[in-house]
């Protein structure tokens, strides 16, 4: 990884850490919302059919969210729809963490997902036109593995 990182410019390296810290922050509050479920059951009294239910929506949601990110990109500009999807995913997981009942988190995720969906439709696209031909798809896979650093994150209560 080294050789290629040393042979891109600042704007690819800038767009490579915003895109790798994106998808590792998706993948820490996923896996970190997998390790609460059983908290929320026992808090809350809801069924484990429900807390799926908040797992379901939030990848359901990230699907519109693509498709969001993506016209956005094309009307706001890349790294603009980037930002905005990662704002919105910022606020609707802080608001998600302090929410009182099970409507509520199951509506902030759905937000999540939205943000989060927009944020892989977005930065991917963006890399696609910021980074290099020659270095292209070993950035992509590089960000990629930003999904596993924020899984283990989370599993390690990052």
């Amino acid at each position: 990884m080294r050789g290629w990182y040393g042979r891109i410019g600042r704007a690819e390296r800038r767009t490579f850490w915003a895109c790798f810290g994106g998808w590792a922050a998706d993948a820490m509050d996923m896996q970190t919302f997998g390790l609460v479920i059983p908290a929320l059951i026992a808090a809350w009294g809801v069924t484990r059919a429900d807390a799926g239910l908040i797992g379901g929506v939030t990848l359901v949601t990230s699907a519109l969210g693509g498709w969001l990110g993506g016209a956005l990109s094309d009307r706001l500009g890349r790294v603009r729809a980037l930002q905005l999807a990662v704002v919105w995913f910022a606020s609707a997981t802080v608001l998600a963490a302090v929410c009182q009942s099970y409507p509520q988190l199951l509506l902030l995720r759905a937000a999540q997902g939205l943000g989060f969906g927009g944020e892989w439709a977005a930065g991917a696209v963006l890399m696609a036109e910021v980074i290099r031909p020659d270095h292209r798809g070993k950035v992509l896979g590089a960000v990629q593995s930003g999904w596993a650093v924020g899984w283990g994150a989370g599993v390690a209560g990052v």
